[in-house]
């Protein structure tokens, strides 16, 4: 059976088993030792037991509710010339329209972050665009395997709706998107590029997280956060990432950044989370090694993975930017379907 007419129960137990139609087969790196992917510094390794002492220790939490959704603007079909055009949707699912294309990051409309659609983590609001609101699709950006970013049927949705689109993940990802019914699907390694168009080249970098869609698979893929990179000015999409040397490094080689979107949430309790999510304050200091203009928080307040309250991020992200001296209207955290227009690059970030 041709894998884009896999039923999507099947696609999910294989994904489950940690099953692909082939093994990523690719030669050693300095981040790859030819079977696991590492990062660029070594972080340790939480197996079951240290995922047990959580899950038996975790605090009980208020109920989550919805938040106030943005008000309704129209959204443009398309932008062009110097115009960034940023629609926060849900989690790390951002539409980002500019150079005449549209371009979503890790796409996530189902009701569950989780290969079951019973059980697993839910959503406690609406996705700020519907499907059947979105503009034509150019670019499927995925970061890595995880359930609440890599959704098989949200995928499947869009390659229905949007046959021309095409997918760029990291690498080993491939043939679960391509099963998903895109036709074309590109896999990068950190610091590979790819040209788009109008003078605009999309990046895959380094980030410092994992993968894993079962206990089998862990690291068996390429995580990654993807740079896009313009005369206007770079913008990133990091997808998760714990703070670590990435960040410098994508400042130094691509910065200062025009935009960047970057994950608050997920990420207590700290001793179980910090290699791999970073916290309000992680974020503020990712922010300045990127030497952004601009920054939109993302990855809060719509799933409940983790320990903190629904509405901390927010809170603590106002805290963090206080402590570190940085203009609040800076970096912000966004309601679900608000929409920015993102100036160009000035010369210094104000």
């Amino acid at each position: 059976m041709p894998t884009s007419l896999r039923p999507l129960w099947l696609l999910n137990l294989l994904s489950l088993l940690g099953r692909h139609d082939q093994p990523y087969a690719g030669a050693a790196s300095d981040h790859f030792d030819g079977q696991r992917f590492r990062n660029l510094a070594p972080t340790p390794h939480k197996g079951l037991r240290e995922l047990l002492k959580w899950q038996l220790n975790r605090p009980k939490s208020k109920p989550w509710v919805a938040p106030p959704a943005a008000p309704r603007s129209p959204l443009a079909e398309r932008v062009g010339g110097a115009e960034l055009q940023v629609t926060y949707i849900n989690h790390a699912t951002v539409l980002l329209q500019l150079h005449g294309l549209n371009i979503l990051t890790d796409p996530l409309w189902s009701q569950r972050a989780s290969p079951f659609s019973f059980a697993g983590p839910k959503r406690h609001h609406a996705p700020g665009l519907s499907l059947d609101q979105l503009p034509p699709i150019d670019l499927v950006l995925v970061s890595h395997n995880h359930y609440d970013h890599l959704d098989l049927w949200s995928l499947r949705e869009l390659a229905r709706r949007f046959p021309a689109a095409r997918a760029v993940t990291g690498l080993g990802n491939g043939p679960l998107i391509e099963a998903c019914g895109f036709d074309t699907v590109i896999e990068l390694d950190w610091w590979q590029s790819l040209p788009l168009a109008d003078g605009l080249r999309l990046h895959g970098v380094p980030v410092q997280h994992w993968s894993a869609r079962s206990r089998r698979d862990t690291n068996q893929t390429l995580w990654l956060g993807f740079v896009l990179d313009s005369p206007h000015g770079p913008v990133l999409f990091p997808g998760d990432s714990g703070l670590g040397e990435e960040f410098k490094l994508i400042g130094e080689r691509f910065g200062p950044f025009r935009f960047a979107t970057l994950p608050i949430g997920a990420y207590e309790p700290r001793w179980f989370m910090r290699d791999h999510h970073m916290n309000p304050d992680d974020a503020v200091q990712a922010h300045l090694q990127l030497q952004s203009q601009s920054s939109m928080a993302i990855h809060f307040a719509t799933f409940r993975l983790t320990d903190e309250e629904q509405f901390d991020p927010p809170r603590a992200l106002r805290q963090a930017l206080a402590n570190h001296g940085v203009d609040a209207q800076r970096f912000r955290a966004p309601a679900p379907g608000e929409q920015w227009r993102v100036p160009v690059l000035l010369a210094e970030p104000a």
